[in-house]
């Protein structure tokens, strides 16, 4: 008999990654799953979903569920459901009860205020089989609260929408999120918003133009003191099948605390999963640093500097070259 599920999970939970595997399963025994998520959300782009993890399907809209054929499917899933209206959640529980086929919903249970959201409320109410898809506080308890973060605070208050990624919302236990107490210290990949952190890049790279040329197609990590962003790496893939650092900044204010080795030993070690070896394009005066953290001196490419950032000046002074250095990873 089909039903109707609810799998609700805080921020960061892989929700939008098991419905995405979820879907891969269905496709693995010859049938079919239409994935469905409110217009709404458009973070990911235009019918795309997108997890944290990096995978990404293609979906259609809840808003044109009307003109879709479903005898075509065998299940219904629904990413981002706490954003469905009620007659959204009664038209799931329509195709479950009259059509047979069943649907499968991925949300969050509450807001940052800790109030269900319209979809939410309805599903918890409706749906056959609830679920808790778990994650965990900074201080290893279960997250079951979802924060919103801005300047390194808490909000607890505010319109209850406000699309955002890991650079808006974080997971916490339901004691630290009546505190507002963030981690004292931890580093995150940033999957959407990533331009938020423009400051920050431009500490390392004073060229938004070249920034624009590998920071989508690569993974941003940005260290976090107590909410603030205080440091970031960007890590990306290169042409000859390595990777490459391609941006690192620390505030400057914290500049000489082992901060930016700190991020390269951390970008370094996730990397090694699907790289050999990681490239760095760095100006002289760098090199010694680099070196210290076991890169090797590779190549060179002449005038670097004066073709791609005419008119720019840097902390280092006048720069052309750009020197090339390699890390073997594994």
């Amino acid at each position: 008999m089909a039903k109707l599920y609810f799998r609700y999970g805080a921020m960061g939970s892989s929700k939008t990654a098991n419905a995405i595997m979820v879907q891969y399963n269905y496709r693995e025994r010859g049938q079919n799953a239409l994935m469905l998520k409110p217009r709404l959300d458009s973070r990911d782009g235009e019918k795309i979903v997108g997890s944290r993890s990096g995978l990404s399907a293609s979906c259609e809209y809840v808003e044109d569920l009307d003109s879709i054929d479903l005898s075509a499917y065998d299940c219904v899933i629904v990413d981002e459901a706490q954003f469905l209206t009620k007659a959204q959640v009664q038209r799931l529980v329509d195709i479950v009860d009259e059509m047979g086929i069943p649907v499968i919903c991925y949300g969050l249970r509450a807001d940052f205020q800790g109030n269900l959201f319209e979809g939410s409320h309805w599903l918890l109410a409706w749906a056959d089989t609830i679920e808790e898809i778990k994650t965990v506080c900074w201080c290893g308890r279960k997250a079951t609260c979802n924060a919103r973060v801005a300047d390194g605070k808490v909000l607890k208050s505010g319109e209850q929408i406000v699309l955002g990624g890991n650079e808006s919302y974080v997971a916490l236990c339901r004691k630290h999120w009546a505190t507002g107490e963030l981690a004292p210290r931890e580093i995150r990949r940033i999957s959407s918003g990533k331009k938020e952190y423009l400051p920050l890049l431009l500490e390392a790279d004073p060229s938004e133009r070249m920034i624009d040329r590998y920071l989508e197609k690569s993974d941003l990590y940005v260290l976090f003191l107590r909410g603030r962003p205080a440091a970031e790496a960007v890590i990306g893939p290169r042409a000859d099948g390595h990777c490459e650092l391609f941006n690192l900044a620390v505030e400057k204010p914290l500049r000489g605390q082992g901060i930016a080795r700190e991020m390269v030993e951390h970008v370094c070690k996730l990397a090694r999963t699907d790289y050999e070896r990681m490239y760095v394009g760095t100006c002289e005066d760098l090199i010694p640093f680099y070196e210290s953290l076991g890169f090797e001196r590779a190549y060179v490419e002449k005038h670097f500097f004066r073709d791609n950032y005419p008119g720019v000046s840097f902390d280092e002074g006048e720069l052309d070259d750009m020197f090339y250095l390699s890390r073997r990873l594994k």
